[in-house]
């Protein structure tokens, strides 16, 4: 196993989502901003608190992820614009698109591991995508309930992590996404910005 330089990996693992379609900028670890607020959203902002395991209360809190973050030097930010699928006013975002970007992210989180980069780390984008249905659901689950641990990773949010003051320290401006109401849900005004985080070195 050839183990490159950070900044090389960091160079092959950006060309690797530009050729997915994305784009990606890499951020020093300890500007990655984490909030205990952040999971207070997730509490009292998002219909999917406890509905899949990639979400709180099973993911790590805000502290657990500053702690984990201290452990780097170098990251990589994530993101796609727009969405690959058809979405519905009862979907935002489309299961094409979640699926999507949770494979690219298993991919590059995979590929940096095989680099020499072992504790390469992902967090990923929307609620988990990898099972039609979640048992984290059912009463008494535990997360070692899920059935792809090995590929389910939480996405910023779920973890703790303020994503518009991340992005603002990679240089990055995020707006906030505009929805319209309408008969069984809502509608998105403005593209959608999915935003995830590889932790390298």
């Amino acid at each position: 196993m050839k183990k490159y330089p950070v900044e090389e990996e960091i160079v092959r693992l950006t060309n690797f989502i530009r050729e997915k379609g994305g784009d990606a900028t890499p951020i020093d670890a300890d500007k990655i901003v984490t909030g205990e607020w952040v999971r207070m959203k997730c509490l009292f902002g998002c219909n999917g608190f406890g509905r899949r395991f990639s979400c709180p209360p099973y993911t790590p809190t805000p502290a657990e992820t500053q702690a984990a973050l201290d452990g780097y030097s170098r990251a990589l930010l994530v993101r796609f614009d727009g969405d690959v699928g058809k979405t519905t006013p009862e979907r935002l975002v489309s299961r094409e698109m979640t699926r999507y970007v949770q494979t690219v992210m298993f991919e590059l989180e995979e590929m940096a591991f095989y680099d020499g980069f072992y504790k390469a780390f992902g967090y990923t984008g929307h609620q988990c995508g990898w099972c039609g249905k979640c048992t984290a659901k059912e009463k008494g689950a535990v997360i070692t309930d899920c059935k792809n641990r090995r590929k389910m990773r939480p996405s910023m949010e779920a973890a703790g992590i303020d994503v518009y003051a991340t992005c603002a320290a990679a240089g990055w401006e995020l707006d906030v996404l505009e929805c319209t109401e309408v008969a069984g849900g809502s509608v998105l005004n403005t593209p959608m910005t999915t935003v995830m985080l590889l932790l390298v070195e």
